[in-house]
């Protein structure tokens, strides 16, 4: 029994499931083994069309890139719906997978008693710290992604309130970052009101002015340099061709007034700012 990475996240189900993005005609093909699904982001959002073939490889994989993405970049970035589904519902399958083989329940009779005993715990160890691993990268994302949650609560409750933001609110944060994020911005608005606001003018109890020199809203550092590794697609239509004719990105920084050249396999040191679209649409990762 080989120790690899599909038997630490376990098997997809069986059953094929197609999800279209924005051809409803369109059908795809399943060998009945595997299941095709969108990424972790919403491509009908950008106007893509893309179909990946998701494997539990591909969703560790996707799960360690977005793990990475999270602790680099300065804004809370949307969260995978799917991919955390599939991932949640394999680490419950093996770890019960896991506690039959350590009750004997799936031993074939054909092994060896002693043989048979010393193979399955060596396989039991090694089962057991590779999905100890899934599920340090799991609570870490979620660790990190709660972190800003509660350092950006009132730039959160803005982009509630308002109906022009690029990504509502429940799309950001998943049902119980959200449940959690208006108790805490519930439990923290009461505690500084009783102890502070009520004791002050009422033309000073507002925690979320803006119009001074210093804004009381915290919100990301969009101007944080970030390190980006391109990953691309040789067949994107968005791709130009540079001066050397390999397919590259062009990006604008507005405080230079320049173009760059993003150069898929190439790492650069870029603001924020510059390539959250980008990073968005999955066309480069943050390392």
């Amino acid at each position: 029994m080989d120790i690899d990475i599909e038997d630490i996240l376990a098997d997809l189900d069986r059953d094929a499931t197609a999800v279209e993005y924005s051809d409803q005609s369109h059908v795809l093909p399943s060998d009945g083994n595997t299941t095709l699904m969108n990424s972790s982001f919403d491509a009908t959002r950008h106007g893509q069309k893309e179909v990946t073939e998701i494997t539990p490889e591909r969703d560790y994989h996707s799960l360690i890139r977005l793990w990475r993405n999270e602790r680099c970049a300065p804004e809370l970035l949307p969260y995978p719906f799917l991919l955390m589904s599939r991932m949640l519902r394999r680490v419950q399958d093996q770890m019960e997978h896991i506690e039959n083989l350590s009750m004997g329940f799936l031993q074939e009779s054909s092994e060896a008693p002693s043989d048979g005993h010393s193979n399955n715990k060596l396989q039991l160890l090694c089962m057991e710290a590779e999905l100890e691993r899934v599920k340090f990268v799991i609570r870490s994302y979620l660790r990190c992604r709660l972190s800003k949650v509660d350092k950006y609560m009132l730039y959160l409750r803005q982009l509630q309130g308002d109906n022009n933001s690029a990504i509502p609110l429940n799309e950001l944060l998943s049902s119980h970052e959200l449940q959690y994020h208006e108790r805490h911005s519930a439990i923290l608005l009461k505690l500084l009101n009783d102890s502070i606001l009520k004791h002050m003018p009422p033309e000073l109890q507002a925690i979320n002015d803006t119009e001074g020199s210093v804004s009381m809203v915290d919100e990301p550092d969009w101007d944080k340099f970030v390190f980006i590794y391109v990953r691309g697609s040789p067949n994107d239509p968005f791709l130009d061709n540079n001066e050397e004719g390999k397919p590259c990105y062009t990006v604008s920084i507005s405080d230079l007034n320049e173009d760059v050249e993003l150069t898929i396999g190439g790492i650069y040191v870029m603001p924020y700012s510059v390539i959250r679209d980008l990073l968005r649409q999955e066309k480069v990762e943050l390392i």
